[in-house]
């Protein structure tokens, strides 16, 4: 049976359980990468700041299977993933 979970409306994480939710709430909407401490969700900088970051790292390498030549690109694909989130939706 495939577990139940949620995705984080600001990036699309799976919460699979409580310590994944924003101030380990799993009633908050937000991941605990989109918050503060307190579960209160971050800024669109600090948050896109952070994808970008992922994109670059081996982690996010290895889930997107892009390698990024640099920041400029990767904070392009992050703006673009960004922007189909509900959060950040127009």
């Amino acid at each position: 049976m495939v577990p139940e979970f949620n995705h984080c409306k600001s990036c699309g994480m799976p919460m699979m359980n409580e310590q994944d939710h924003g101030g380990n709430d799993e009633n908050n909407s937000w991941c605990k990468y989109c918050c503060d401490n307190n579960g209160n969700h971050k800024s669109y900088d600090e948050i896109l700041e952070n994808m970008t970051n992922f994109m670059l790292s081996e982690d996010g390498q290895m889930m997107s299977g892009i390698k990024f030549e640099n920041k400029e690109d990767a904070l392009k694909s992050a703006k673009d993933y960004l922007s189909k989130c509900e959060a950040w939706e127009k």
